[in-house]
Order: structure tokens, then C-alpha cells, then sequence
């Protein structure tokens, strides 16, 4: 009897989870299939950093995020090295010899696009903002206890994103 209430009582802490997580408002839905009618079921995060579809299209995996009133915040492309412009490659490969990548893309939001690499060190994560060149346009530190503790933007994000679909970066 003990084992029927615990497998009951997980039962339902979990469906109200995932009910929980699974409420996305209309207006987010509605944005997310203007900018990607060809995907039809993303999976769906409420998240601290907004609401975020998750979805792999012909291009890559990528990550939509929105504002709970359904306002487009920016949109990540995992990328492999190998698959980089020349000058942000040139970057990873001389200064990330030895740390531990944990993501590296093309970010694309309403003001423009740019690179993004995230490593990890001792107690704290690096967020680096690269343009096409290779050029670093701005760095973020976040510590481990204490979130956001630096940035230091050194000019504009580049390349104002199109009000269309977002084209491929680059096929193989």
C-alpha cells in the first residue's frame, strides 16, 4: 500500500510539472510560428532567461527565446568549430586550447547577429561576444554563487538581422 500512494503521489507531482512547464502562452506560440512555419511541434521551457523552443530544423538545433508577451529576445545556432567563419575559429582555437566549451553558435536578435562562446571555469562561466571576424565585442563573467558579475561591451552587435526568416549560415 506504502508503494501504491509513493508511485501515485510521483505520478502526480509529475504530470503537474510537466503541466506546469507545458502552458505557453498563445501570443509566444503565434511569434514562434511566424518566424518558423515550417516546425511544427518545438519542445517548450519556461525558463529564468524567457520562454525558449527548442527545435532542429534542416540548418541545425536551435533555440528560440521569447518574452511572456510573445516578443522575440534571440534565437541560438549550436555550431561545431569546424563550422565557424574563419576569424571566430581563429579565436576558439588560440584561446580555448584548453577549456571546456559549452557552447559555441551564431546568436541572432532584433538589433543583429554575432558569435557566442561559453566555457566553463573554476567557479565561474565566460560568455565571449565575437563578430564574423573573429573580433571580441564583449565579455560577461558569471560566478557560480552570485550570477552576473562583469560586462564589458566594446561596440555594437553586427549585421542587423533581416524582418524575414533567418537563412542558413553555411552547408556542408
Amino acid at each position: 500500500m506504502k508503494n501504491l500512494w509513493l508511485s501515485l503521489s510521483f505520478f502526480l507531482f509529475s504530470a503537474a510539472a510537466l503541466l506546469a512547464n507545458g502552458h505557453i502562452p498563445e501570443v509566444v506560440q503565434k511569434a514562434f510560428t511566424q518566424l518558423y512555419p515550417e516546425i511544427e511541434n518545438p519542445f517548450w521551457e519556461n525558463r529564468h532567461d524567457g520562454i525558449v523552443a527548442t527545435f532542429k530544423d534542416k540548418e541545425a538545433l536551435k533555440k528560440a527565446f521569447f518574452k511572456p508577451d510573445g516578443q522575440w529576445i534571440e534565437t541560438r545556432i549550436r555550431m561545431g568549430i569546424d563550422r565557424l567563419p574563419t576569424g571566430v575559429e581563429n579565436f576558439v582555437r588560440e584561446n580555448y586550447q584548453n577549456a571546456d566549451i559549452t557552447f559555441c553558435g551564431k546568436v541572432y536578435a532584433p538589433g543583429g547577429s554575432w558569435y557566442r562562446v561559453e566555457s566553463e571555469l573554476p567557479g565561474k562561466v565566460v560568455l565571449k561576444t565575437l563578430d564574423e571576424s573573429g573580433e571580441l565585442i564583449g565579455e560577461q563573467i558569471l560566478l557560480y554563487s552570485t550570477a552576473l558579475t562583469s560586462s564589458t561591451a566594446t561596440k555594437p552587435a553586427v549585421s542587423p538581422l533581416p524582418n524575414r526568416q533567418i537563412a542558413p549560415l553555411r552547408t556542408e
